[in-house]
């Protein structure tokens, strides 16, 4: 008779609001581009983000979650963001994803940094969770040493 041994899942802690730090683990992905939404009238819209993997701590936590964050620049589509981001949890993956809202003038300052490697820690504000299982964020920063 064979005896089975029962797999042990990995317990994740769970997800809370506070005051949370990040820290960038790797190179800044950068991306523009272009594209076409049908009509009427057809429009060219315009995209600019920015992909970084990180590392995501919560508030008095040991644990670091590994993680995703995405700054996107507004299109004229849609240039109002009633939050400073979201952060959800993955479905599969014991990791989260951040995305980080910005106005176009503040991704345009912040590319030459992300192309300097300047950026390294950054911290961001996390609310409670919403009906559809991401958390808002209230408020976010990031900053560098003046060269």
């Amino acid at each position: 008779m064979t005896v089975r041994k029962k797999a042990t899942r990995l317990q994740l802690p769970p997800l809370v609001a506070g005051e949370w730090r990040g820290e960038i683990v790797g190179s800044a992905n950068i991306n523009f581009g272009q594209s076409v939404q049908p009509g009427p009238p057809r429009q060219s819209v315009e995209f600019s983000y920015v992909i970084l993997a990180a590392s995501l701590i919560m508030p008095n936590a040991a644990f670091r979650w590994p993680g995703v964050v995405m700054i996107m620049a507004p299109t004229p589509m849609k240039t109002e963001h009633p939050d400073a981001g979201a952060l959800f949890e993955a479905d599969q993956l014991a990791s989260l994803s951040l995305s980080l809202h910005v106005t176009r003038a503040q991704f345009s300052d912040m590319l030459p940094r992300f192309e300097a490697k300047q950026f390294r820690d950054f911290h961001f504000a996390v609310e409670g969770k919403e009906a559809d299982g991401r958390r808002l964020v209230r408020s976010w920063g990031m900053g560098t040493a003046r060269l």
